[in-house]
């Protein structure tokens, strides 16, 4: 991998070398995949040859005070594969053909080094590899599930760009890693061991096909036929264009301070969370437009309730199904029913692919035509937001930093809201199919999605 630079004179590729970091885990073992995985699976098969899109891509950046040489970084690389069972998977088939993930008890990770010259635009490097690295689908059979570049000035590691792949780690399975790389160069180079009960994935694959896993199936999938035994969920406007499927999704952004300093503050004054503030809201507009009291989404669920599996690298983020009615309510009063259908949610949540699409095409017209979910909703703020005190001054004032931009489309999806955090701002990224939510909508829902966030705030909640 060495990919042309920008920041490099007459477009020549920075200088690199290839380096390795040995492991040599406790054991290896094989076991089927689990729910989560099931359902990135299906997916990734899903967008093929696209499946890149899964793909999990950043970038970080170093302290200038303790960059590392590029030895004690293939020293601590090898220390959290070690460490990590998910971080030397693969996710080849079996005999019966079918996907299964792989612990691997010792190999290699390979690492490529990049020299870059203190003139060269940092930035540049960064953005340039990112690009490189999201459009490279991951060889699941047999490749680790972690491409690393780490960028290098006179021999100082001051920053690099990673690649997971989806199938072995999350968001939140990426924020507890990266706590933990920050403690051990922090801490001397080491870590207490993992607690005897850490759940590994493996682990979590065998619980979920013994008899207590196979309840909480059953929890979820009677939860979901209470849901619809009796209705549809809800369905997307009316069509209003008519466009090939290829041309059919545009994906917007909005970047908005105010939306944090808002959220914030509601959620401070109603004693909910964050996350029930933004789907509250967006409920409330998905009922305006559809015209429909009944809002039903899917949500993204964490699934890291338990203490064993809180701090697990690994991937566990399954889709739930949330339903709400918004009869007669105003704002505050969908963000309290929101909290509660949430939780409602989150407690029936957990099944594998399979039994899930039995019943919908159960609740459907059958399995070509299977009961199907419009609405998606992506939380994948760290929950940095949830804990932050509210700032004095008003939403409103920050409104004239909001910044609207039209994106490349990475997911193909009728109506999918993401929801991303920094340091202070929000940043909302809705995909929508355009046939029925045309490109002015998608502008105009993120805008009031911002405006009733503040107004509620600025209010007084």
């Amino acid at each position: 991998m060495n990919p042309d630079l920008s920041g490099q004179p007459s477009g020549q590729p920075l200088p690199s070398r290839l380096g390795h970091a040995p492991f040599t885990g406790r054991r290896a073992t094989e076991a089927a995949l689990t729910w989560s995985q099931q359902e990135i699976w299906a997916l990734i098969e899903n967008a093929a040859p696209h499946d890149h899109v899964y793909n999990v891509v950043g970038e970080f950046r170093v302290p200038a005070g303790s960059r590392p040489t590029e030895a004690e970084c293939l020293e601590a690389l090898s220390f959290f594969l070690t460490r990590h069972e998910a971080l030397r998977s693969v996710f080849p088939r079996d005999r019966d053909g079918r996907v299964v993930q792989r612990v691997l008890a010792q190999g290699l990770l390979p690492v490529e080094f990049v020299e870059t010259q203190p003139q060269t635009p940092g930035d540049e490097a960064v953005e340039e590899l990112k690009a490189f690295f999201a459009t490279r689908r991951f060889s699941f059979a047999d490749e680790l599930p972690l491409r690393l570049v780490l960028l290098v000035t006179e021999g100082r590691v001051w920053g690099g760009v990673y690649v997971f792949s989806h199938m072995a780690i999350d968001w939140y399975g990426i924020q507890h890693l990266a706590d933990e790389v920050t403690r051990y160069f922090r801490d001397g180079r080491t870590l207490p061991p993992l607690p005897e009960d850490t759940m590994t994935s493996a682990d979590l694959a065998v619980w979920q096909a013994s008899p207590a896993g196979i309840r909480k199936r059953d929890r979820t999938l009677g939860h979901v036929a209470s849901l619809f035994r009796e209705r549809a969920p809800l369905a997307l406007p009316p069509a209003v264009a008519d466009l090939p499927e290829e041309e059919a999704y545009r994906q917007a952004a909005l970047r908005s301070r105010a939306a944090h300093h808002a959220v914030a503050r509601i959620a401070d004054l109603t004693g909910t969370s964050a996350a029930a503030v933004i789907v509250g809201a967006t409920a409330l507009l998905l009922r305006d437009m559809t015209g429909s009291d009944h809002v039903d989404l899917h949500l993204t669920s964490s699934q890291r309730f338990s203490r064993e599996s809180r701090s697990m690298v690994a991937t566990l983020m399954q889709e739930t199904y949330f339903s709400v009615d918004l009869a007669h309510a105003d704002l505050p009063e969908a963000v309290k029913r929101s909290w509660s259908a949430a939780i409602t949610a989150f407690q029936n949540s957990g099944c594998d692919a399979d039994s899930m699409d039995r019943l919908l095409a159960e609740l459907g017209d059958g399995a070509d035509t299977p009961l199907r979910f419009s609405y998606c909703i992506n939380d994948r703020r760290t929950g940095a937001a949830d804990g932050s005190k509210p700032r004095a001054e008003p939403a409103a004032d920050l409104l004239a930093d909001t910044a609207f931009t039209w994106l490349p489309v990475t997911e193909e999806e009728p109506f999918y809201l993401i929801v991303d955090d920094g340091e202070d701002h929000l940043e909302f990224s809705l995909t929508c199919d355009i046939r029925h939510i045309p490109e002015p909508g998608m502008e105009s829902f993120l805008r009031e999605l911002e405006h009733s966030l503040v107004a509620l705030a600025d209010a007084g909640a």
